[in-house]
C-alpha cells in the first residue's frame, strides 16, 4: 500500500484539538503546526525535552498545536510520557504509517510530515528532529509573502553533489529521474560546516513549509518511490552515532537520503526558498568545527539547538551549552541541569 493511501486511511483517527488557552492567546498566536516523532527510549526522553521547549520559550509559538507521532510499529511510548504529552497539550497518534523503510528511522519523520499536512490545516507547518530544542521565539517561521519554504543547509557535503564528477552525483541524478524532477532545477548552495560547493541539499531537522502547497506529501512521496526502486547513496553504509543512537552499516546505506528527496520536493514545488539564519538547527555537536568568529556571533543567540546525542551521561560534561558565554539564561541553564542527563 502507498503511503498516500496509508494517510488517506487514516484521516478518520484526526488529532482531538488542544484546549486550555485564553481567546486572546488563541487569537494572537501564529497559525503554525510543530511535528515531531516520538518513540519509546532515548528518542521519549528527547521529544519531551522539545515540546516542554516549545511550550516555555518560543513566545507567540508557545500555544501553537504540537503533535507527536509514533509511525512504525513497535516503537510505542511509555505511560509516563502519554501522561507528560497531555500535560504539554500535545496531540499524539501511533498510527502505522512507515511500513516501507521502517528500519531508516529517519524516514519516520518524512511519513509523519506528509501525514499532518494531509489531516491538519496549518498555514505553516514546522518539521523538527526530536533531539532540537528551542531557547527563544523562531520569528521567522512566520513565512513573508515571498517565501514557501525555510531550511537551513546541510552541516557538511555528505551525500551531497558538487557536479558530475562527484561520487554522488549519480545517486541525485536517478534520485531525479525516479521522482520525474528536473536535475539542472535544483540550484547551487554551500553546506554550513565545511563550505563546499554543492546542489542545495538541506538538514531534515528543521523544514518550514506553507502546508498547502503539498511539499512535505512530495517528500514522502519522492522518499518511499527510491526506496522501492532500490535507490541508496552508499552501496556499504558507514556505522556512526546519531541522535537516537548509533546507526549501523545496513541502515548507513539510506543516511542522508531523506534530505536529498527533501531538496528535490521543495525545488520541485517551488523557487521562493529562503535559508534560515545560523541561529537555527544550530549543530551543536559541530560546534568546535565553526569558525571562531563566527560562533562567536551566532552562539550567544541561539533560537533552534540541535544538540544530537550531546544530552546524554557519557557528553553532557563536554556540552559547550553550558559555557558561561553561551546562549543559556540562568533559568535555561537550571532547566536543563534539571532535565538532563536524557537516558
Amino acid at each position: 500500500m502507498s503511503l498516500l493511501r496509508e494517510i488517506k486511511g487514516a484521516v478518520s483517527a484526526r488529532f482531538e484539538p488542544s484546549s486550555g488557552e485564553s481567546a486572546a492567546e488563541s487569537e494572537n498566536k501564529p497559525d503554525v503546526g510543530f511535528v515531531a516523532c516520538i518513540e519509546g527510549g532515548v528518542l521519549e526522553a528527547q521529544a519531551l525535552l522539545l515540546f516542554e521547549s516549545i511550550r516555555r520559550y518560543t513566545g507567540p509559538f508557545k500555544n501553537c498545536s504540537i503533535y507527536a507521532l509514533s509511525p512504525r510499529a513497535g516503537h510505542g511510548i511509555s505511560r509516563h510520557a502519554g501522561k507528560k504529552l497531555d500535560k504539554l497539550a500535545v496531540e499524539y497518534s501511533d498510527i502505522i504509517l512507515n511500513t516501507e523503510c521502517p528500519e531508516y528511522g529517519s524516514a519516520n519523520r518524512v511519513a509523519a510530515a506528509a501525514h499532518i499536512e494531509a489531516t491538519r490545516r496549518h498555514d505553516i507547518l514546522v518539521i523538527l528532529d526530536s533531539d532540537t530544542i528551542f531557547l527563544r521565539e523562531p520569528r521567522e517561521f512566520v513565512l513573508s509573502p515571498g517565501v514557501d519554504a525555510a531550511v537551513r543547509p546541510v552541516d557538511v557535503k555528505g551525500i551531497s553533489t558538487s557536479g558530475r564528477m562527484d561520487l554522488f552525483d549519480t545517486y541525485w541524478r536517478d534520485l531525479c529521474r525516479c521522482c520525474g524532477a528536473d536535475y539542472e532545477g535544483i540550484p547551487w548552495g554551500k553546506s554550513f560546516i565545511d563550505c563546499e560547493s554543492i546542489k542545495a541539499n538541506y538538514n531534515g531537522g528543521l523544514v518550514v513549509v506553507r502546508s498547502e502547497l503539498g511539499i512535505l506529501h512530495r517528500w514522502a512521496d519522492f522518499f518511499f518511490k527510491s526506496v522501492r526502486e532500490g535507490l541508496r547513496p552508499y552501496a556499504d553504509g558507514p556505522a556512526f552515532q546519531a541522535g537516537a543512537g548509533w546507526v549501523s552499516s545496513e541502515v548507513g546505506k539510506f543516511w542522508g537520503s531523506n534530505q536529498a528527496a527533501l531538496s528535490v520536493a521543495i525545488w520541485s514545488t517551488s523557487t521562493r526558498v529562503q535559508e534560515l539564519p545560523m541561529t537555527y538547527n544550530y549543530p551543536l555537536h559541530l560546534h568546535s568545527r565553526i569558525d571562531p568568529a563566527l560562533a562567536a556571533d551566532v552562539f550567544p543567540s541561539l533560537v533552534h539547538v540541535h544538540y544530537h546525542w550531546l544530552f546524554g551521561k557519557d557528553s553532557l560534561s563536554a556540552n559547550p551549552l553550558f559555557l558561561r558565554d553561551g546562549p543559556l539564561s540562568e533559568e535555561q541553564r537550571a532547566w536543563l541541569c534539571s532535565a538532563t542527563p536524557l537516558s
